[in-house]
This record gives structure tokens, sequence and C-alpha cells, in this order.
């Protein structure tokens, strides 16, 4: 019998990090709390899924940025949530920032989302509910894949809001400019809880 992964997230202590770490659903997952302030960076040694919760302080992240590559390399899966400046320290990786448009289906514009890589086993987890609500970045990076695109207002390809790397590292990087602890956790935005439940099924399969 496969003992159950070892699930830690990284979070800053607000109010939606923490409501989120109490929901029950998530329990099943026994995801540890590692505080950015107060924990040890070796608490990450042991851990087979390491969750970045999004909007964490740049400077109290800065200094695990190096142990969160460690896991990479050593064959964990990360998953980096939004607005996390994943630009300034995931090798590879160029984040833009774009204008946040969070209620664009009322309003019946398009949202400029598209799923791409539609043969990729990763939409075995997630559905399109999932993955298209709102984002606060374009990503790109050479030699990942992108699960959903943004699209400028002429139709092209502007960048990438949610993306997969599984050969760049021993390990697995899940890196999306969507805030899905921060909604789940304040209990607003269809499609954010999907998208957290969603990715922690497919870092522990």
């Amino acid at each position: 019998m496969t003992a159950p992964a070892t699930v830690v997230m990284l979070h800053g202590g607000s109010h939606a990090q923490l409501a989120t770490l109490d929901d029950p659903a998530l329990r099943p997952y026994r995801i540890r709390p590692l505080h950015i302030r107060t924990a040890a960076v070796d608490d990450l040694s042991s851990a087979d899924v390491v969750i970045v919760a999004d909007r964490l302080r740049p400077d109290l992240l800065a200094r695990w940025h190096v142990h969160i590559l460690a896991c990479l390399d050593r064959g964990a899966t990360v998953m980096v949530y939004g607005e996390n400046h994943v630009g300034d320290w995931l090798p590879g990786v160029r984040e833009q920032p774009r204008p946040t448009n969070f209620w664009w289906w009322r309003t019946g514009e398009d949202s400029r989302l598209r799923r791409r890589a539609d043969d990729h086993p990763a939409w075995g987890y997630f559905s399109e509910r999932s993955v298209i609500w709102h984002y606060h970045g374009a990503l790109t990076a050479p030699g990942t894949v992108s699960l959903v695109d943004l699209l400028t207002v002429d139709g092209e390809t502007d960048g990438s809001v949610l993306l997969v790397d599984e050969h760049t590292h021993p390990g697995r990087l899940l890196v999306t400019t969507m805030d899905p602890v921060y909604h789940h956790g304040s209990g607003f935005m269809p499609g954010a809880t999907q998208l957290l439940y969603s990715s922690l099924r497919w870092a522990t399969r």
C-alpha cells in the first residue's frame, strides 16, 4: 500500500489562507502549514508536495526561493499560486502583470482565456470551470505546457495563466496567475474552489 503524500503549504497567516487550511474537505490531504515568517526551511525537506499559497509577501518569500527549487530538484511536486512574482525567482519563467476583470461573465465580455493542450493528462483533473475565471498576469516559460492561454484583444497569444512543467526538473511544477487560496478562503469567486481542489488531486496522484 502506497503511503499518502506529505503535503505542506507555505502561507503568511492571512484570513483566507487560514480559512483554507481549516477547510474540512482538505483534511484527507493532512496539509502541514508552514508559516513563511516562523517555519524552518528544513521543514520542506521531507515534503512530497509543496504549495506556495498566493499573495505572499515577496520579502518574506525570498528566503524560501532556493529551498523551493531544491524540492523540485529532488523530485517533489511544487504548486505556486498567483501574485508571487515568479518571474523574479523561478528560472526560465517570465511574468507580466495584467489588469484583472473580475466579473466578465456578468458583463458579457470575452474572458480571452482559452484551453490548450487538450490531450494533456492534467485535463483528467481540471474542469474548464476550475481554470477559467480570472487572472493577475501572463506567464511565458519555454519548455512548459500551457493549459490555459490569455489572448490579446487582437486574438494573439499573450501568455499563459496556468502552466505545468514535468520535464525541466526531476519534480513537477504547476504555476498559475490565478489565486485560488485567497478566493476559496474568502468565500467568493466561482471556480476558485474547484481549482484548489483539482490541483491538489493532480499533485497527489
